[in-house]
């Protein structure tokens, strides 16, 4: 059975219609709920009473998916509970392995099927007996009265590949955060994240710990920082090992995201990847993001619409268009000069846009003014290029590659727009690139008058294509014969 839940939230100023909890279709139930045998075997027993009251209220709203009570509102007043309370509660269970936390923003909880298959390989004794005896001292008679349990750290220890003594520090730390009531899942999911950094010495679990020891004033510092009142617990300092050893954050970027709406460390975990996703780093960056993001947003929809675009969902395009350019530098008024001009192009989608604001960054056209003195003069050799356009007999519009033509024209081999209008007017009929080939003849007859294109184009073509042979232009006399010719080739033309 699997069950999705849904805490909805208000953001934006849109309210995201959703039932609070519900089945999928099939799994669809009505008048109870179950609870799996397992469950009450395995889980039970360790969990405490918010938690399972959490557990199975989130199970009740599943089959009433359509009612106005379904509501994380109506769970918390139900309950008695705040909604801090809730969400720790179902991070408990998804360390049990019960659920996965896919979101909490919105949160999306699912639920898993606490149906197992034990399955225990064997082990020597002899293998684990110095492991057994630590665990005993940890424990006391906890393990000695229910053998299962050493199986499930045998086979974390072989599939990990770890040694006996780093999953024992590993099981004291937990230990001294939770108490000797700690499950075995809390130890082992600790261990697994620890794995996953690359913590797989002795060495390297001393480090994490005396880091975890030394942060704690900054946690404190934070939770004080977005109103949270209890307790610093264990994944309080998993979350901060994630926003400073992972994501680059220090305290004042931190901080700077800290809200006193927040309430919750998985509230300012949802924020810090949110700035962490737009680069958003230091404390002066968070801060400019933040204080920025409606008015981002509107940006995006602004410069889809000059764009002639329209997107339900305009968080990609601020996280890979809007944000990058206006961290080189533009302002929105200089960006959507540049999306007009795009759409008057037919330029209409960002791809093409943002190759366009990266030629003119190529360039340093940045600034407003400089980006409206840039399409200004744009705007005045598309008119040139156009009377070039109609004195070779064709009304289309101005395009890209005619674009670049007219530059490698003006700019690259230096002529004038009347040489090239007095140089398009024989061929009317003809092609863009059949004007190219003749002032390519200009160009290398170093021809870039008026005057002087059309006395050459007057001329006939013998005498530009090559020079009539005169047998009075070059005599040879024996002496170069013999330098261009060998003995043998003078035998040869001799017979």
């Amino acid at each position: 059975m699997c069950v999705i839940i849904v805490l909805h939230h208000f953001y934006g100023g849109t309210k995201r219609v959703m039932a609070f909890c519900y089945y999928s279709k099939e799994d669809e139930d009505k008048g109870f709920i179950n609870v799996e045998s397992s469950f009450i075997r395995e889980y039970l027993d360790d969990c405490s009473g918010e938690q399972l009251k959490v557990y199975l209220f989130g199970l009740y709203l599943c089959s009433m998916p359509l009612s106005k009570d379904n509501s994380i509102e109506h769970m918390c007043d139900a309950l008695s509970l705040s909604e801090e309370k809730v969400l720790s509660a179902f991070s408990y269970w998804e360390e049990k392995g019960l659920i996965t936390i896919f979101s909490y923003d919105p949160l999306q909880v699912q639920y898993h099927s606490t149906k197992k298959m034990a399955v225990y390989r064997t082990y020597k004794k002899e293998k684990y007996a110095d492991f057994n005896a630590q665990l005993e001292a940890i424990f006391s008679d906890r393990f000695i009265s229910n053998p299962n349990q050493y199986t499930v750290y045998y086979d974390f220890i072989e599939t990990s590949n770890i040694s006996t003594e780093v999953l024992i520090m590993i099981i004291q730390y937990c230990v001294s955060i939770k108490g000797k009531g700690v499950s075995n899942n809390y130890i082992l999911q600790v261990a697994k994240s620890w794995i996953n950094d690359g913590i797989r010495t002795i060495q390297a679990v001393e480090d994490r710990i005396r880091q975890r020891e030394l942060s704690s004033s900054e946690i404190r510092e934070i939770a004080v920082a977005i109103g949270k009142t209890s307790a610093i617990t264990e994944e309080d300092k998993d979350f901060y090992t994630k926003w400073t050893e992972t994501w680059g954050f220090r305290l004042p970027g931190i901080l700077a995201a800290c809200k006193k709406s927040l309430k919750t460390m998985n509230k300012l975990d949802s924020t810090l990847d949110d700035c962490f996703r737009n680069n958003a780093i230091s404390a002066a960056e968070v801060d400019e993001y933040l204080k920025n993001k409606k008015k981002i947003s509107n940006y995006a929809i602004d410069i889809s619409n000059a764009l002639g675009q329209w997107y339900d969902n305009p968080t990609p395009i601020i996280e890979n268009y809007i944000l990058p350019w206006l961290q080189k530098g533009y302002a929105i008024d200089g960006l959507m000069i540049i999306a007009k001009y795009c759409f008057r192009n037919s330029l209409k989608k960002f791809e093409q846009m943002d190759h366009l604001v990266n030629t003119l960054l190529k360039d340093g056209i940045i600034t407003d003014d400089d980006i409206k003195e840039y399409f200004d003069n744009q705007q005045l050799s598309d008119d040139s290029i156009k009377k070039v356009l109609a004195t070779l007999g064709t009304s289309r519009n101005v395009n890209l590659s005619d674009r670049d033509m007219f530059n490698l024209w003006t700019k690259d081999w230096g002529f004038s727009v009347p040489v090239i209008i007095k140089t398009a007017e024989p061929i009317c009929g003809k092609t863009m690139g059949d004007l190219t080939r003749r002032l390519s003849l200009l160009k290398q007859n170093n021809i870039f008058d008026v005057e002087g294109a059309e006395a050459f184009f007057e001329k006939p073509t013998s005498t530009k294509a090559s020079r009539t042979f005169n047998e009075n232009d070059r005599k040879y006399n024996k002496e170069d014969e013999a330098n261009l010719l060998d003995e043998e080739d003078l035998d040869d033309i001799k017979m």
